[in-house]
């Protein structure tokens, strides 16, 4: 059980290295705009700015859901996956912690969905905040 929390660990922290990369990208265009345009006064002007940063924080977390799929799909000892639509659907249900559980993991891989699944609320919560801050400067600017 230890090699697979070692293993779920290790993917943690690769999901966090790929949200910060992200972030870091979506924050400095975010702040490009700002600093190039000035106040942000049209509400559509502000919606799409939101939406923007919002769609490419979303693309984060799928980008994360395609890593975990990988895993559950190319781990030679993981065998409940076969083929990548349903690896992709497991992992985005995980991530997200909907849980249907019509797909599971079996025997000492279920450790992996738990971790996954504590993954995916970290993220989903640091994008959450990220995007509350933005809000907040977007709409702080009047």
């Amino acid at each position: 059980m230890l090699s697979e929390i070692a293993l779920g660990l290790s993917m943690v922290v690769l999901i966090t290295i790929v949200h910060a990369a992200f972030m870091v990208a979506g924050v400095h265009a975010a702040e490009w705009r700002l600093a190039h345009f000035g106040r942000v006064e049209k509400p559509l002007a502000r919606a799409l700015l939101i939406s923007a940063l919002t769609a490419w924080m979303f693309m984060a977390i799928v980008a994360e859901a395609w890593l975990w799929a990988l895993l559950y799909l190319l781990h030679p000892l993981i065998t409940s996956l076969q083929d990548m639509d349903t690896a992709l659907y497991f992992s985005m249900v995980t991530f997200s912690t909907l849980g249907y559980g019509d797909v599971v993991l079996t025997g000492r891989w279920r450790i992996l969905a738990s971790i996954q699944a504590a993954n995916g609320v970290i993220i989903f919560g640091w994008t959450t905040a990220l995007l509350f801050f933005f809000i907040q400067r977007i709409y702080g600017r009047q």
